[in-house]
């Protein structure tokens, strides 16, 4: 099977999808502050109002994300089988939020704020339920890294998609459409659900609707992959891809399982047109080294910039202004995350991919003795999920 070629207009979008994520979480810092800055108050009059999005782009910049990495991974799986693909996928997530989660719990009982929230005193049980991302099911919750909660969407979906990998070969279209009837099921569950008297009850069945609302954006990531490498026909694509977008827009206006403003069903359609152009971006600027870098350094970026961002302008916003702080704290945020990509992220990548390398095959008698004739085709995915 021939190597998959890399997306580089992908890697453009991943840039301006973390420039999206960061504006967003500096808004609403100033917006709980109930203070103003002139910069984001103008980017929402103008940008955000003039579209009709979410207030400080709300899941703008988390659905580009979920929508890439549906159409990476699914691009990958052309040179991966189910065991190695899911191998891959965790050992890119778990090293640095192990590596992030405590210094976050440290940061939080020294007082400073992380979040949206300054969080209580924390313990040694919460930062290991937050290591393993079970904070998220804890009453009251815990958020440590908040941004972690897409995770879980992540995670589910990579195990659907290496369980799905044999039939992603032979019928590439049956995997979307059977997850659009697991959407359809769990969120027809979790509404009739919500007048259960057990807490416990209640609080699993609205995390479930609320994976199954966001498992559509990535499943039509998914579904653009395919009809890239003609796996599946564009109307066919179409068709399955409206089922899933009807899906996310049923479960939105039910109501209750996503938060984040009523322009939900209109940015995904946004954001399924930027993927489609973006795909068939190869120019310069996408090729270029920097958008590589800076590429490469997202899911690092998406994991550091709220301890990086909250503490700096926590304090220096009262003393030298927001301009200043802002600038301090992404000056803060490009530095750590290029510390933790570089000495973190990328020697664990490294080590772990080479715990599961395939044992050199012995040449087979009267063929070539190529020493590098069994070697695996090197990754080329724009992703590190």
């Amino acid at each position: 099977m021939s190597r998959p070629e890399r997306l580089h207009g992908l890697d453009l979008l991943r840039v301006l999808a973390s420039c999206l994520v960061l504006f967003g979480h500096i808004a609403a810092y100033f917006t709980l502050a109930r203070t103003h800055w002139w910069l984001t108050d103008r980017v929402e009059e103008q940008v955000v109002e003039g579209f009709r999005l979410n207030a400080n782009f709300g899941f703008l910049g988390v659905c580009t994300f979920l929508m890439i990495s549906g159409v990476v991974v699914t691009h990958v799986t052309a040179r991966e089988n189910s065991g190695t693909f899911l191998y891959r996928r965790v050992s890119r997530l778990a090293p640095l939020l192990w590596a992030i989660t405590p210094v976050v719990w440290l940061m939080v009982n020294l007082g400073l704020q992380v979040s949206a929230s300054h969080d209580p005193k924390l313990s040694f049980g919460d930062l290991m339920s937050g290591m393993v991302l079970w904070n998220f099911f804890q009453r009251p919750q815990i958020g440590l890294v908040g941004v972690t909660w897409t995770l879980w969407i992540q995670i589910i979906f990579y195990c659907y998609v290496a369980a799905s990998i044999p039939l992603l070969r032979r019928k590439p279209w049956l995997p979307p459409i059977l997850l659009a009837v697991v959407c359809f099921i769990t969120i027809l569950l979790s509404t009739l659900s919500r007048g259960a008297t057990s807490g416990t009850l209640h609080m699993w069945a609205h995390q479930a609707g609320q994976w199954a609302v966001y498992l559509p954006v990535l499943c039509i990531g998914q579904l653009i992959s395919l009809v890239h490498t003609r796996a599946v026909h564009r109307y066919a694509a179409l068709a399955i891809g409206s089922v899933h977008v009807l899906l996310f827009i049923w479960a939105d206006r039910i109501g209750g399982f996503t938060f984040q403003g009523d322009a939900m069903p209109r940015t995904l359609l946004l954001v399924t047109a930027a993927v489609l152009l973006m795909m068939r971006m190869n120019g310069r600027i996408s090729r270029s080294k920097v958008i590589k870098e800076w590429s490469s350094r997202t899911y690092a970026i998406y994991l550091v910039h709220l301890a990086c961002l909250y503490p700096l302008m926590n304090l220096l916003v009262p003393r030298v202004g927001p301009e200043i702080a802002v600038l301090a704290g992404l000056a803060t945020t490009a530095l750590v995350s290029d510390l933790v990509h570089r000495f973190i992220e990328m020697p664990a990548d490294r080590f772990l991919r080479s715990r599961r390398r395939r044992p050199p095959q012995p040449p087979v008698s009267g063929q070539d003795e190529n020493p590098t004739a069994n070697k695996p085709a090197a990754a080329t995915a724009s992703t590190q999920k």
